[in-house]
């Protein structure tokens, strides 16, 4: 599954912030990245042993760890859903490397 994470305002922190912290997740890798006049983004290739709801806790947990879910939303590769990353209920998935 891809988690392409789009941001719509200016983000609180630098973007390699949020990609070295994703790319130190397990099962997740950075595969690419944008940026434009109306906002930037990144792209994430989700390991499929990872479980759909667990890597969009860990995606926001790293959003809300860099106080960037404020401007940011998903969108999910397996359904197309776009998802508000302030939405997401926090399901208990440890946000932090490992």
């Amino acid at each position: 599954m891809y988690i392409d994470i789009y941001f719509t305002d200016e983000l609180p922190c630098d973007r390699d912030d949020i990609e070295d912290a994703l790319d130190e997740l397990d099962g997740f890798e950075v595969v690419g990245a944008g940026g434009g006049v109306l906002g930037s983004n990144l792209d994430v290739e989700v390991d499929e042993s990872v479980p759909r709801a667990r890597a969009v806790s860990m995606v926001t947990g790293v959003l809300r760890r860099l106080d960037a879910h404020h401007a940011a939303y998903l969108r999910l590769s397996d359904t197309g859903e776009r998802v508000n990353a302030v939405d997401v209920e926090d399901v208990g998935a440890d946000p932090t490397p490992g």
